[in-house]
């Protein structure tokens, strides 16, 4: 089928309900010293992938946004969360295993010297179709939500938005430098919110509803997959926290409509269905087209 990245591996099915193991379960079954060996490489890899793509990511957005170097300790807690949930990538894999959920399949795959089957046009398709449904979910809670608020707060007064920095940037470094942070931001979140969050989550929800095999339910996974969207846009929230909430229930309800929160529901549902890789390629893609549009938009301002 179309959903399967790798042969004989868990995969998600079009009916969004996790595939029965092509072996009994990984559970019951010791593996060989070679699959040893083949996960702890996937788990360092992983690891290692999701930090440098956190500390590429901080320093290139922070020039990006030609703010001192002295802002850079503030991402310096974002870098400690970063390490922490790297460091529970080992778990992670192995809770993947026993919930049905996809991790990275094609990583996986390669490391094991397993054979892929899949059609690179096919996932491609599939991931830039997601990216676009999650900056049209982005978008929607920017024109429904969003600016309609800050409309009504400034009333008569006129709605008039802060100077960004990025508005005195070069459309060119915009451009290189934007891909760049997409590109690096992309691969670190998505370990991070997709691969690590998803399984302790959804080893949560397990002990409140499973199916037949052990899996959680499908109800469970779309709680799974909302929770996960929301961190990822809290977090997004977190560093406006001291000066536009001054509340944590303020706090809390802004991250329900963080763009961020509702992009985060839709490449969820994509790694459900695809896997990491998928998922990695709709976050960085989604991305990249946005700086692009943002150094033509400052272009023509010019």
């Amino acid at each position: 089928m179309e959903d399967e990245a790798v042969e004989g591996r868990a995969r998600i099915y079009p009916d969004d309900k996790v595939s029965e193991p092509a072996v009994s379960s990984d559970a019951a079954t010791i593996p060989t010293a070679a699959e040893r060996v083949a996960r702890r490489r996937e788990a360092a890899l992983l690891a290692a992938l999701a930090i440098a793509g956190a500390i590429i990511e901080y320093p290139l957005a922070f020039a990006l946004k030609s703010l001192d170097r002295s802002e850079l300790a503030r991402a310096l807690p974002f870098l400690g969360v970063t390490i922490l949930l790297a460091a529970l990538i080992p778990l992670t894999l192995r809770l993947n295993r026993e919930l049905g959920l996809p991790g990275a399949p094609l990583l996986a795959a390669k490391l094991a010297g397993e054979k892929l089957h899949f059609s690179i046009r096919s996932l491609l398709r599939v991931s830039f179709g997601y990216a676009l449904m999650a900056a049209i979910a982005g978008a929607s809670v920017l024109a429904i939500v969003i600016v309609p608020l800050m409309l009504i707060q400034h009333g008569a007064r006129g709605l008039k938005l802060p100077p960004t920095p990025m508005l005195t940037v070069a459309p060119g470094r915009i451009a290189f430098i934007g891909a760049a942070v997409a590109i690096a931001a992309a691969v670190s979140e998505e370990i991070q919110f997709r691969l690590v969050l998803y399984a302790i989550f959804g080893w949560i929800a397990r002990l409140m509803s499973r199916d037949s095999r052990g899996h959680p339910g499908r109800r469970a996974l779309w709680i799974v997959t909302i929770a996960q969207g929301y961190l990822f846009g809290l977090i997004h929230l977190a560093p406006l926290a001291g000066t536009l909430f001054h509340s944590t229930w303020r706090l809390l309800l802004g991250g329900l409509v963080m763009p961020q929160t509702w992009e985060g529901v839709v490449f969820g549902r994509l790694y459900l269905r695809r896997g990491l890789e998928a998922s990695i390629i709709a976050h960085a893609s989604m991305d990249v087209a946005l700086f692009a549009m943002a150094a033509i938009g400052v272009l023509h301002t010019r």
